[in-house]
């Protein structure tokens, strides 16, 4: 049985094995601590009955950014989103739900904060990845140009129940 609960600190000492996939972006230790710390109830580790790390998401938000959707006349001056900064499952434990469950939840809880949508990057190369993303709803926004140095990337986003008529995909 999967457990999920909040990232907590110490869960940055176990969980190399997942980070070094060659599926995951590589982030300093800064990077996930400041995430962490910013958006604690955005971060979610999946363990196993053993308490073995299986994989996590860390989410943050954005909140009311000057990023602008469109002219700015569709919506009222609540831009805020969220955006998954990183998310691994551990290869033995891929293709169980635990990358949909972990992503429906940050999309739960990004829609009680009442946001316009989530967004994320993938590599272009990663059509797995791709695949799940749209899925679960989420729609290629944009292709950036060697985004990550040696692949092009997508920015993926998901409208979130607020965005009833799906504004942020224009």
């Amino acid at each position: 049985m999967t457990a999920l609960r909040e990232f907590a600190l110490q869960d940055l000492f176990k969980f190399n094995r997942i980070v070094f996939d060659p599926l995951t972006e590589v982030y300093t230790l800064t990077f996930f601590l400041n995430k962490i710390l910013e958006h604690p109830f955005l971060s979610e580790v999946a363990t196993a009955p053993d308490g073995q790390v299986m994989g996590f998401l860390i989410g943050s938000r954005s909140v009311d950014s000057a990023d602008r959707i469109g002219d700015g006349k569709d919506f009222d001056s609540n831009n805020n989103h969220g955006h998954v900064c990183v998310l691994s499952i551990e290869h033995r434990y891929r293709c169980l739900g635990l990358a949909t469950l972990l992503m429906n939840r940050l999309s739960e809880k990004l829609d009680h904060k009442n946001d316009l949508f989530v967004d994320l990057y993938a590599r272009c190369g990663n059509a797995r990845a791709i695949r799940l993303y749209q899925s679960m709803g989420y729609v290629i926004w944009r292709q950036l140009p060697l985004f990550y140095g040696d692949d092009n990337g997508y920015e993926m986003r998901l409208p979130l129940a607020r965005d009833v008529n799906r504004r942020c995909l224009k």
